[in-house]
């Protein structure tokens, strides 16, 4: 079968499975002159296989919603297709009148892209590199076919200005389940429709359960947030839970697809239940008790530290019945942003609810130490660069990672952006150029916290990497980028301006004989050890 009415899609750096390991997607934020072609394509995002129809065998969650919101509808299973990149020209035809794709980071300005970039002396980031590839592989199928191409998802504020020169005709914002399959049928039609469209909310118990299996089984339990930080676009969409019923039928999906983990999509996962933030831990209990039912590995994508000082006995219980602990820990994504109340209160004064922001810095502190205890040893991420900061809060935000030093942690800085649809997207990007020394005090101890504690946990890391090959592989890289940064930090220490200049002028790309040489080289130790 072929010619589907309507494709749905994204570029590679989106549409994989990244091998097993979800985590190998941020290394996609790095400037691709810093990484082989065969190693960002075959090892970090391998292709996802697909049915003798082009279809994806797993797909991302964004998509799996569109696919069933276009089902309920009424569109035929016949005329709807989600497709990888790869097999997008054996599923569109002159009968395709659609092709709806999701952006999550296509010009490489999300807060990782962006700050990775700068940090490694500048460039065009993987996930930029593979979604301008893939623009023109589906221009020169529109061309040839003349269907309507329509772009959702978080990341289309990064194409105000320029989708119309990479051949997309609309671009989609917010929620999509509601409105996406009428824009279908009026495309379909031949309806002028405007060049950039509305989604709106839908009520919990109206979002269309998925039909298939998600990339990296990806359920979600949440939409919004009640804390409303003004730097995050989440915060715009009105909090909902999703009910537990329709979560644990797509677990289900997703188990019976073959997946041995379930990520529950969430800002905080926490809060599931709840009204405001005041924690239902009724609900919480029964959720993690259900889904542990049904599958052996679970996590929240995210959850909030105010929400741990909160509920201990929750991530108590969270770890007993997941079996999350020292020696197999748990590794959440949390936002820690900042060590100055002032910039809270000023930015993000719903995050210490239902305590002040003047707790913020001791809250931060408690949550650690209760994570650590029950195996939970966090990525956390702050913010460099918020309008109006000065040497005083970047001074208390190194207080607050001198009193992190004992605990496991990940501490990462990001560069401010002012992300499309939060309550600051017409603020400027921050940029290197307005670094001083404190600024470069507080990068330099982030990372060198955050290199001496991936020493101790990334060969356990990789262990969900399906293949034995691809596992090697990262493996060495992890090692040799640990090196690289050691070197660098060392260097930036005396001169940090200079040694991004030096790693500005790295270009693995213009080398290809020494692509081959570390392919084959690796190889060979590979099969060496193997034997």
């Amino acid at each position: 079968m072929g010619g589907f009415k309507v494709v749905l899609t994204s570029d590679r750096a989106t549409m994989t499975d990244y091998g097993g390991f979800e985590g190998l997607g941020f290394i996609l934020c790095l400037p691709s002159r810093l990484l082989p072609r065969f190693f960002a394509y075959r090892v970090l995002a391998p292709p996802i296989e697909t049915d003798a129809d082009g279809r994806a065998l797993v797909a991302p969650l964004p998509l799996r919603k569109l696919e069933a919101s276009l089902l309920e509808y009424g569109f035929s299973k016949d005329e709807v297709a989600i497709t990888t990149p790869e097999k997008l020209a054996k599923t569109v035809s002159g009968e395709t009148k659609v092709v709806g794709i999701h952006v999550l980071d296509p010009m490489g300005l999300a807060p990782v892209s962006h700050s990775l970039s700068a940090f490694t002396g500048g460039g065009e980031t993987y996930t930029k590199t593979m979604f301008l590839e893939f623009a023109h592989r589906l221009l020169n199928l529109k061309r040839r076919y003349g269907f309507r191409v329509v772009a959702g998802g978080p990341g289309t504020w990064q194409l105000k200005g320029v989708f119309r020169s990479l051949g997309i005709d609309h671009l989609f914002h917010g929620e999509g389940e509601a409105v996406f399959p009428q824009v279908c049928q009026a495309l379909m039609k031949g309806e002028s429709l405007p060049s950039e469209i509305e989604g709106k909310a839908v009520p919990e118990g109206e979002i269309p359960l998925i039909r298939g299996p998600t990339r990296c089984g990806v359920v979600q339990i949440t939409r919004g947030c009640p804390r409303r930080c003004r730097f995050c676009n989440p915060t715009m969409f009105k909090f909902r839970s999703i009910p537990l019923d329709d979560i644990l039928r797509e677990v289900e999906i997703n188990v019976r697809g073959g997946e041995s983990w379930i990520s529950l999509a969430t800002e905080d996962g926490f809060l599931y239940g709840a009204r405001g933030i005041e924690i239902n831990r009724k609900a919480v209990r029964k959720l993690i008790s259900e889904v542990s039912r049904r599958v052996a590995r679970v996590g929240f994508c995210h959850v909030s530290i105010s929400s741990i000082v909160q509920a201990p006995d929750l991530v108590q219980y969270f770890s007993e019945t997941l079996g999350y602990n020292p020696g197999s820990p748990y590794l959440p994504q949390i936002g820690l942003e900042t060590g100055s109340p002032r910039l809270i209160e000023r930015y993000m004064s719903g995050k210490p609810r239902p305590w002040k922001p003047s707790d913020w810095p001791n809250l931060a502190v408690e949550a650690s130490q209760i994570m650590n205890e029950w195996g939970w040893y966090p990525c956390y991420t702050l913010i460099v660069g918020l309008p109006g900061e000065n040497d005083n809060d970047i001074l208390q935000t190194l207080e607050l990672v001198d009193r992190l030093k004992h605990v496991r942690c990940w501490l990462f800085p990001l560069l401010m952006v002012p992300m499309g649809g939060s309550l600051m997207e017409n603020e400027n990007f921050y940029q290197l150029e307005s670094f001083n020394e404190a600024r470069w005090e507080l990068v330099y101890r982030c990372l060198r916290h955050s290199l001496s504690f991936s020493k101790h946990v990334y060969r356990g890391l990789v262990k969900s990497i399906r293949s034995v090959l691809a596992r090697y592989l990262v493996q060495k890289f992890f090692e040799y980028g640990m090196k690289v940064i050691e070197d660098f930090l060392e260097a930036s220490k005396r001169n940090p301006v200079e040694s991004l200049t030096t790693v500005s002028a790295v270009n693995f790309q213009r080398n290809p004989i020494s692509q081959l040489a570390y392919l084959g080289k690796a190889v060979e130790i590979f099969t060496r050890r193997a034997a």
